[in-house]
């Protein structure tokens, strides 16, 4: 026994060193500034990438990948109009889970995900048993219930996650996210919903509608902002807030946004085989299996109010279909905190391209450092100007200067 206990001791000693041996492994990352140079023949995009550093029991990507998954993100957000960006799992509609477009996209699987796991959390923090927000939640309805004399609670509870406060910091052509706000919010303040006829009932739905902003909103929207269960869909809502922003403000004439076209679906790399079916059905089993719903004597009360009837179930969805920038000219301040860590991409988009995402992910290349070397700098500058020295290239670069003279026929001078 006592070898065991000295083995699984020394495992964890080891697993230890290895999760902080590299101080920058991140365990997510998106985009959070972008900026355009425009010229002749080619778009030029400076992206800035903010990652979050791992933690204990969270895996690690690489800097480069997440980049090239945002990319996709942004370009699915310059196809896609904004009505597209939904996922609904709801019990009595199977027929509207995903939008059709994004059915068979990482997005689209992320932001379903994302909806399950809100329906979990929201289970766990009302289950009174190990939860203290599900004790008090309970114990004030159920007091509601008697004072009412009620021993009927209609009590539905409809989430979705929508977009909260984005504020940007908007210069010339560029653009930096100062707050990307995601939030829960009941489907009532969202829309209208059937209110009971029994004004003893929608008395007991309001309250208990009350007591969900106050004590399980809170806990739900600290989750859907800051946990890790939640990093993919916060960097799928950076890239969509910055694909908007680009949308806004470069016309349909714009060279990048009359490449994209839905060809760009097929370039899509899936990380995950999945259908929204799948996961829909899983919402089901565990809706039906009780997970998302509970029965049990009031014990708040005396034992004649022990048969109180609770009707519970979790429905909703991720509807980002609504994002407003709210913009600053004020510069943006650098983030110094210890959580996160720093890269940037540049990408040279030629005009007319067949495959802009597919060439996007094989030229783009992650640089660590908010303020990185530009690394088309150089390109810029030939296509501007005659060459006077030798300069030297990775050969990277020379192969995108190579490219782009070939599209668009352009004579460089011998560098």
């Amino acid at each position: 026994m006592k070898k065991i206990v000295f083995l699984l001791s020394l495992t964890f000693i080891l697993c230890f060193g290895l999760a902080y041996a590299q101080s920058d492994d991140i365990s997510a990352a998106g985009f959070y500034s972008l900026s355009v140079e425009r010229s002749p023949g080619f778009n030029h995009l400076h992206l800035g990438i903010k990652g979050r550093r791992a933690g204990f029991f969270e895996g690690i990507i690489q800097p480069q990948k997440a980049m090239e998954k945002s990319l996709e993100y942004f370009f699915l957000g310059l196809l896609l109009q904004e009505n597209s960006f939904w996922v609904n799992l709801n019990p009595n509609e199977p027929a509207r889970i995903i939008d059709p477009v994004l059915a068979n996209t990482d997005l689209g699987r992320i932001m379903l995900n994302a909806d399950l796991r809100l329906k979990e959390d929201v289970a766990e923090l009302l289950n009174p048993q190990t939860s203290a927000p599900g004790r008090e939640f309970w114990k004030r309805l159920y007091e509601k219930a008697e004072l009412l004399n009620s021993n009927k609670i209609p009590f539905t509870t409809r989430l979705w996650i929508v977009p909260g406060k984005v504020l940007v910091s908007e210069k010339d052509n560029k653009i930096s996210i100062l707050e990307s706000e995601l939030k829960v919010t009941l489907e009532s303040a969202q829309l209208p919903y059937e209110e009971p006829k029994d004004k003893t009932l929608k008395e007991l739905q309001d309250f208990s509608s009350e007591l969900m902003e106050e004590l399980i909103l809170p806990a739900l929207n600290k989750r859907v902002n800051s946990s890790y269960t939640y990093a993919d869909l916060r960097d799928v809502y950076q890239a969509l807030i910055l694909a908007l922003w680009y949308k806004q403000n470069f016309s349909s004439q714009d060279a990048l946004l009359q490449s994209v076209n839905f060809g760009i679906l097929k370039e899509l790399e899936d990380d995950y085989t999945f259908s929204p079916d799948e996961i829909y059905q899983e919402y089901l089993r565990s809706f039906k299996n009780g997970e998302y719903s509970f029965r049990e004597p009031a014990p708040f009360s005396d034992f004649s109010y022990a048969s109180v009837s609770v009707r519970h179930y979790f429905s909703g969805g991720v509807d980002l279909r609504n994002i407003r920038l709210a913009k600053t000219s004020s510069s943006p301040i650098e983030d110094n905190t210890k959580d996160s860590v720093f890269f940037s991409c540049d990408l040279l988009i030629p005009r007319n391209i067949d495959k802009p995402l597919q060439y996007a992910k094989s030229q783009a290349e992650v640089i660590k450092g908010i303020a990185a070397q530009d690394s088309f700098s150089t390109i810029m500058l030939a296509h501007s100007l005659p060459a006077v020295a030798p300069v030297n290239l990775p050969e990277r670069n020379l192969k995108t200067i190579d490219y782009i003279a070939k599209a668009e026929q352009i004579v460089l001078s011998k560098l």
